[in-house]
């Protein structure tokens, strides 16, 4: 047996044992020979094909750039690619370069491993994880859920009940008693609405936005809360335009009465709260300022978590609001924080100092695709 047919058996012996398939082919990609394991499947039905026939048509040019860079005396390595022919289709593995370089016409050698397995596998084990994490996070969630509810019943709930109970100890209930009775019953309903909302926010990781006037939002919000602040001698202020474009959802209303519920409480009998919103690049910017004690600096961030106030004081509440505020902020792809509000005013002499009084709360979320008209 001469040297060159020995070479020629060997090759195509430990081809066959390999994993991987052979592929010869002439200089403009034609397979002339698939040496494999087990020329059956996608392998027995591409002798005879061009290469760039085996991508499918919308990915046909990537078979022919393929190609072009092999002729050019480039050598590729581990490209992926999904080939078929026929019925049979399969993800591959695919190195390339030429026979000989040096004569470019003596053709191309492909070494090629079908991987569809493995990406399928691959492509499984990602779903199980997405399915694992998404688990995960839903048992944290509640647990968390159960923490805060815990919480409240410590907190909150237990305070009106044992008021209830209180009331109603002796046979007959006075007047006062019955009045006790309901602001408490209106406080736990109070409670568990909030909590409600709360649990509804943290259940979802997104929400359903859309384009419109946030102004008329703002206007919803105001009107809500202007009978509260009547009541302590306390205006709410407007100065937004009338038209203000935004992308949010019907939850940016609760976000934003919250803010001015808040601002309505700490703030003294006779002041302003000021309700203002304006456009500033691809973001519209809310703020509520008030005239109240304001916001300890240590509190200014742990102030948007459950249960975290900077006074209790003379406050009621379950301490969500503010958690809310900041989950619905989150869900629109925007923030919240709070700063100091300040004021100036002058002296006898006519000259301007400044003072902090009160605090801004401020809420941003993206503005969406129009400018205020």
């Amino acid at each position: 047996m001469q040297e060159g047919e020995m070479k020629e058996r060997l090759t195509r012996r430990v081809a066959e044992l390999a994993a991987d398939a052979v592929l010869i082919l002439d200089i403009n990609g034609r397979v002339l020979d698939c040496i494999c394991r087990e020329p059956s499947g996608l392998w027995g039905r591409i002798s005879g094909l061009r290469l760039q026939e085996l991508w499918s048509d919308e990915l046909r040019h990537e078979g022919e750039e393929v190609l072009e860079e092999v002729r050019r005396g480039r050598v590729l390595r581990d490209l992926v690619a999904t080939w078929g022919a026929g019925e049979h289709r399969a993800v591959v593995s695919l190195s390339m370069a030429l026979v000989d370089p040096a004569e470019p016409g003596a053709g191309v050698v492909a070494v090629v491993r079908d991987i569809t397995r493995e990406v399928e596998a691959e492509r499984r084990l990602s779903s199980y994880i997405r399915e694992l994490t998404e688990y995960i996070r839903h048992v944290e969630r509640s647990n968390q859920l159960k923490d805060t509810f815990a919480d409240i019943m410590r907190h909150d709930i237990l305070n009106p009940l044992s008021a209830i109970k209180s009331a109603v100890s002796s046979d007959t209930v006075t007047p006062r008693g019955v009045e006790l009775i309901r602001k408490s019953v209106e406080r736990i309903e109070r409670i568990v609405e909030m909590f409600s909302k709360y649990a509804l926010l943290h259940g979802v990781d997104g929400l359903e936005l859309r384009e419109g006037n946030l102004s008329e939002v703002l206007d919803e919000a105001a009107d809500s809360l202007s009978p509260v602040g009547e009541e302590r001698g306390i205006r709410i202020v407007r100065r937004y335009p009338a038209y203000l474009h935004a992308r949010f959802s019907p939850f940016l209303e609760e976000a934003v009465a919250n803010l001015l519920s808040n601002a309505v409480k700490f703030s003294p009998p006779g002041c302003d709260v000021v309700l203002e919103a304006q456009r500033e690049g691809n973001s519209v910017v809310i703020k509520v300022r008030d005239l109240g004690e304001g916001v300890p600096d240590r509190y200014k961030k742990s102030i948007f978590e459950r249960f975290v106030r900077g006074k209790k004081e003379g406050i009621r509440g379950s301490g969500l609001g503010l958690a809310i505020v900041r989950r619905i902020a989150e869900l629109h792809g925007g923030e919240v924080w709070v700063e100091d509000n300040v004021v100036e005013h002058r002296d006898a002499s006519g000259r301007i100092h400044q003072e902090k009084r009160g605090s801004v709360f401020v809420l941003r979320i993206p503005a969406g695709g129009e400018e205020s008209r």
